[in-house]
């Protein structure tokens, strides 16, 4: 149905020129790894080496100057990436921040935006959330004193109408919204306007966990009247292992909310300076704490020039198509059930055996050449990624699949 020569010019255009901007693992010395993981960890862009050089030259010969230099001024190199991240976030540089990893962001912010009182305390979040995210809200609401604040959407698999029914169940008693942009199990994705709305409604805020929704998703942030979001950038955007992340704070939010101050959130002008008060910057750069290094922007930074190279309308619709392909040539498979919505989802394609936990059919076809992840509870993910995937992988892997399930179901 959707054979190679029947997708898009442009797609075909993505796979021929920019698969060659990226390495791709080799599983044997002559043998490419079919590499659906971009969920987990996007692959390298070949240019990312001589970004990276390029801020070890600067230290090796310009070394602390260089923060200040001309060639590499280091003291802004993250501030300079926010308009080359804004278009993929639907936001105005501003409002963005580089800096700290997804974690450490969402802890900042829910330091700012939790403030609980005995009437509105309640934090919404979805089922079976990243660990770290719950941990960080759980962790939040204790600090606060309200260590059972925290409440989960009832389905693994909500509907917007059940999210809105939820949130409108607990009315004023709600403090905020906490839920991913795209889930990273189900890579089910969620009407991020929608559920903002909604808990504007009844007073309260919604912060968003991106991490796997950028680079892969359209998002509009400023339009859809977000209060924060945090994500990590080794996913879609291809930064590298452990890269930088960053957050988003609303304009509404600047200079009002509280937060936990820390050195390089002062303004540029003022930081060296070195003074006892804290001299905030004007806008989400306040929440940064620690100097991002340049050694980690650098990746970042080259595989943020690759996607300013294509149309992003374009792209995403290719990533839907990819999905539907994968899903299309997995959807008849007997003993293999597709568990992410078919209406609501990026690049991931998460399914599950009917007759077992898929772990040693997960195996088989990491042996075979193909690499896609399992997670608890027996769930397979794949994401196709047009920057770097071909359609023939997808016919490919679907046909593994069909083969290697007979014996490994």
């Amino acid at each position: 149905m959707y054979a190679a020569e029947r997708l898009s010019g442009y797609v075909l255009y993505v796979c021929s020129v920019y698969r060659t901007l990226f390495h791709i693992p080799r599983r044997r010395k002559d043998e490419l790894w079919v590499y659906f993981c971009g969920h987990s960890l996007g692959l390298q862009p070949k240019s990312a080496a001589s970004y990276i050089r390029r801020v070890l030259e600067s230290w090796h010969w310009e070394g602390v100057e260089a923060y200040f230099s001309a060639r590499a001024r280091w003291v802004d190199y993250a501030d300079r990436l926010r308009p080359k991240l804004a278009p993929l976030l639907g936001a105005q540089p501003e409002s963005i921040a580089i800096a700290h990893t997804l974690t450490t962001n969402l802890h900042l912010l829910l330091a700012s935006f939790y403030q609980p009182t005995p009437e509105r305390y309640i934090i919404l979040t979805e089922q079976e959330p990243f660990p770290s995210d719950i941990y960080a809200l759980q962790s939040a609401a204790a600090l606060k004193g309200y260590p059972d604040a925290v409440r989960m959407v009832p389905e693994l698999l909500p509907t917007t109408e059940a999210v809105l029914s939820a949130i409108d169940s607990y009315g004023e008693r709600l403090a905020g919204v906490w839920m991913s942009g795209v889930h990273y199990l189900t890579g089910q994705a969620y009407d991020i306007q929608a559920i903002t709305a909604a808990a504007h409604r009844v007073g309260a805020w919604a912060g968003w966990d991106l991490a796997h929704a950028v680079g892969n998703i359209p998002l509009q942030l400023d339009a859809w009247n977000v209060d924060f979001a945090v994500w990590c950038s080794y996913k879609y955007l291809n930064a590298g292992p452990g890269a930088v992340g960053g957050l988003y704070v609303a304009p509404r939010h600047w200079e009002k909310a509280p937060l936990l101050a820390g050195w390089w959130g002062n303004r540029l002008e003022t930081r060296f300076e070195m003074q006892p008060t804290f001299d905030p910057a004007p806008d989400a750069r306040a929440w940064v704490h620690s100097n991002p290094s340049p050694l980690l922007l650098a990746p970042l930074e080259a595989s943020l020039d690759i996607f300013a190279l294509l149309s992003l309308p374009e792209y995403f619709a290719q990533i839907q198509t990819y999905h539907r392909l994968l899903r299309d040539k997995l959807a008849h498979i007997p003993g293999l059930s597709l568990l992410t919505p078919e209406n609501a989802h990026g690049a991931q394609l998460s399914f599950r055996l009917t007759h077992s936990d898929g772990k040693a059919l997960n195996q088989a076809l990491l042996e075979a050449g193909y690499c896609i992840d399992w997670r608890r509870p027996g769930i397979l993910r794949a994401a196709p990624v047009p920057l770097y995937n071909t359609p023939e992988e997808i016919e490919t892997f679907a046909k593994a699949v069909s083969h290697y399930l007979q014996t490994y179901a």
